[in-house]
């Protein structure tokens, strides 16, 4: 987040200067992913992202046409993510509160659902946003897919210890990289210029010179700070109330404008008038405002920003103060060195002591910087070194580092609303809480001890009080999955779902927790080893015997009956059985408490006929299987129908997702950790690190609903014709439905509907088809899946369920 409503007002002063990209031409840029991301996704852009899930359609499209440009002016980019969030950062909600954002998500899905009620009413204007209009896209959804787009790309990243601003900063001050694409946030760093924007058509960029600004504005250094710190900031993003709360938009005005920092200008120039003498003190001020939050607020925020941690170029993390300071008594001894040998002649002792004097000034820069005993209270308690490496990568989830620091963990509802009783039921099923206490354990008993009898408490927003993590276990998980390691024979390819699952039995070597024989050093390797320690933890591998379980063994039936080779379609099936194991509902019921897409979508006559039940059920069930695949658009502002039941359901896979991707990353590092050869020493570059990262499984976002959507109104159009139209044919209704997600749903002949990057209609006919087919053999897996899964484990899929299922796909056949 920018300084609030900073940067309009420095345009309106005309004090951001323009030039050509070409003067960057051989650069390296560090970009502010935040930022940047906040540039191409502007309000009107991705409304409906919540309604959908998943990353942005047209991610990849916006980032590969900005790579094109760098590369024309041999540009290097470099991507800083934000990490940990400080303690002022986060916010407590009391039980059955919602944030702004929530709410304001919530009463968007409530009111297409009540237009949903009056289906022929339903007006699909895109109007409603799920954003609020003060707010950037979400980053956090979506840093695993960015990460593997860089990977692809060759391009270099880094997620920070916590800000990108003060990242970028230091980077900068040490000379690796020239130049700073940021937000205004960078102006509370030590730098003298950055660019704040990029045109990528017309090749020029905005830039702002901190010097200029602080001279035209009439601001000290401190004051420029002070009132930063006052309207909001990254580092501080409470606005003090002294300042006019924002006006709620309405029809008249639907994005109000209040300029803070105007305002706070305003403050500064009363105080000016009181002492023309002496420039203005925002601190005394604030202390005449008789308030002690305000002024809690004023020392937690200029101390996040001198004490904020940062990655240095040695790989440890240190204060931002602290590195700045031993740059600049650097720089003043390289002047004085440098005017030595300009001057007279030094003899070979004086240039000793002057050696050993440079040396003892540099170890000892930081006596000139006073640092809190309780900075921790303010930033976050601090974590090893190396797993801030490893957050840097990519490694580590975020929530659970954060969780580690804080002592708690908060569980927020997800983007449908979180409502469903199943859903509830889910997040809070102690299956899931254990494979939390794991994964804390994993981490924790690889910190000091102080962090191994931290007590971790989890809330949940619907529910009163909270409930305290086991993670302190005896014996510890490490001790439970030492003994399972994967040596594979094959050293040069990489990792394969499909082989791990087939020769499991083959590759699995059980070792004594003493025993030194197994060494593992290639990615598969690395991969399968804590791969195969999370079936373990999550029951797929037998706890007692270390054979396959049930879900284990069917996956592998199946993919040695089909011939499935695809990593991305295995994983889909395996998260299909965990959510059928966790039980909450079965994938042939619809959620009572959602609409789905509204009728207007789906019925070709505009009748009143209902279809049944049963029938219901075949649509959920297909449209369920069909949303775990995806739908290849690129649409920039997606405008067609949305399904809150679809989405419902995708939280429910994106949260087991989540959990087994947080555990396998934690097992991870728990085998870079532990081994008695470090793994990590097999790794000479971040290059190398970049690879594993790639390979990992589970570790990309779960697919959009959108071709789910689609097999909905596919499947319910066909039927309406089918029971109003008795005399069509087969191909006749199936010709229609597929005119009718053409031409009514998709617009394929409209350009400005749904438009991709490039301004053309996203939506190809033959794109759309192939995808649907593409979803109608994943469903084909699906059926052989449960076939296999009634034969080996009937308390999973019981002969009802089975036959459920069957009686779908025979009812769909009519319409493929």
């Amino acid at each position: 987040m920018p300084i609030k409503s900073l940067e309009s007002y420095l345009f309106e002063r005309r004090l951001v200067s323009a030039s050509s990209i070409e003067l960057l031409q051989n650069a390296t840029i560090g970009i502010d992913v935040e930022h940047y991301l906040s540039r191409i996704y502007t309000f009107k852009k991705e409304q409906y992202l919540a309604g959908v899930g998943g990353t942005p359609a047209s991610l990849k499209d916006y980032v590969r046409s900005d790579l094109q440009v760098f590369q024309e002016f041999n540009i290097k980019p470099i991507f800083v993510i934000p990490g940990l969030a400080i303690e002022s950062q986060h916010e407590d909600y009391p039980t059955n509160e919602l944030s702004p954002q929530e709410q304001h998500r919530l009463t968007t899905w409530n009111k297409l659902q009540s237009r949903s009620a009056n289906p022929y009413l339903y007006n699909n204007s895109n109007t409603d946003s799920f954003r609020l209009f003060t707010d950037p896209l979400p980053l956090r959804p979506m840093i695993n897919d960015l990460i593997l787009y860089f990977i692809a790309n060759g391009i270099d990243y880094l997620i920070a210890p916590y800000d990108a601003s003060f990242q970028l900063s230091y980077l900068y001050n040490i000379g690796l990289v020239d130049s700073i694409y940021g937000s205004t946030d960078i102006l509370l760093c030590q730098v003298d210029k950055f660019i704040l924007g990029m045109e990528f058509l017309t090749k020029d960029f905005r830039f702002i010179e901190r010097s200029k600004v602080l001279y035209e504005l009439g601001l000290s250094e401190k004051q420029f700070v002070d009132l930063s710190v006052m309207v909001g900031c990254n580092l501080q993003p409470v606005t003090f109330p002294n300042f006019p709360p924002l006006p709620k938009p309405n029809h008249i005005q639907p994005y109000p404008q209040l300029n803070y920092f105007k305002l706070g200008l305003e403050i500064i120039f009363q105080l000016n008038g009181y002492n023309p003498n002496s420039p203005a003190d925002l601190y005394a001020y604030i202390i005449s405002l008789n308030d002690p939050k305000l002024l809690e607020l004023y020392y937690k925020g200029h101390s996040s920003m001198k004490y904020l941690p940062i990655l240095n170029k040695d790989g440890y993390v240190e204060l931002y103060s602290v590195e700045m300071e031993k740059l600049r008594k650097q720089k003043e001894e390289g002047t004085k060195s440098s005017k030595k040998l300009n001057g007279s002649k030094v003899d070979s002792k004086n240039q000793k002591d002057s050696g050993d004097q440079n040396g003892d000034s540099a170890s000892d820069s930081t006596t000139s910087i006073n640092i809190p005993n309780d900075v921790h209270e303010i930033i976050s308690q601090k974590l090893p070194p190396e797993l801030y490496f490893y957050q840097s990568l990519g490694l580590l989830p975020l929530q659970l580092l954060e969780a580690i620091t804080q002592g708690k963990l908060n569980i927020r509802p997800s983007p449908d609303g979180g409502l469903p009783d199943s859903y509830k039921k889910l997040i809070t099923s102690s299956f899931y809480g254990d494979s939390l206490d794991y994964q804390f354990n994993l981490i924790t008993q690889l910190l000091a001890r102080y962090y191994q009898v931290k007590k971790i408490q989890i809330s949940y927003w619907f529910r009163e009080g909270t409930i305290e993590l086991n993670n302190r276990m005896t014996p510890n998980v490490h001790q439970r999955v030492s003994n399972l390691w994967i040596k594979d024979e094959k050293t040069d390819e990489k990792f394969s779902f499909f082989d791990l699952i087939t020769n499991l039995g083959d590759k699995l070597k059980i070792s004594g927790e003493r025993e030194r024989n197994f060494q593992i050093s290639t990615n598969s390797e690395i991969i399968s080893t804590a791969l195969t320690r999370t079936f373990y933890l999550f029951g797929i591998l037998d706890n007692k015997t270390n054979e396959l379980s049930s879900i284990g063994n069917s996956i592998k039936k199946l993919l040695v009956e089909e011939e499935i080779t695809s990593d991305e379609e295995i994983q889909e099936l395996l998260l299909l059985l965990l959510f059928i194991k966790a039980n909450v509902f079965k994938l042939n019921e619809p959620i009572k408490d959602y609409y789905s897409i509204p009728k207007s979508f789906k019925d070709p006559t505009n009748s009143n006929e209902e279809i049944s039940s049963v029938e219901g059920k075949h649509i959920t069930l297909i449209s369920r299987i069909f949303a775990m695949h995806k739908l290849n658009i690129s649409a920039i502002n997606y405008q067609g129908p949305i399904s809150r039941s679809l989405q419902s359901f995708r939280c429910h896979i994106k949260f087991i997702l989540s959990n087994v991707s947080n555990m396998l990353q934690c097992c991870l590092l728990d085998l870079n950790a532990r081994n008695h050869t470090p793994i990590r020493l097999n790794y000479e570059s971040r290059e190398e690190w970049y690879e594993l990262v790639d390979e990992l499984p589970f570790y990309k976002d779960c697919n959009n609903t959108l071709l789910g959507v689609v097999a909905e109104i596919y499947f319910e159009y066909s039927l309406r014709q089918k029971l109003s139209y008795k005399e069509r044919s087969k191909e006749e209704i199936i010709s229609n439905t597929n005119d009718h997600l053409l031409n009514s749903i998709f617009q394929v002949n409209n350009p400005s509907f749904n438009i991709n990057v490039k301004g053309a209609n996203s939506i190809v006919g033959d794109q759309l088809f192939e995808d649907f087919k593409g979803g109608f053999n994943f469903w084909k897996k699906f059926v052989k899946l449960a076939e296999i899964v009634n034969g080996v484990d009937d308390k999973l899929i019981n002969n009802e369920y089975l036959e459920g299922i069957k009686d779908t796909n025979k009812w769909m056949e009519q319409f493929i």
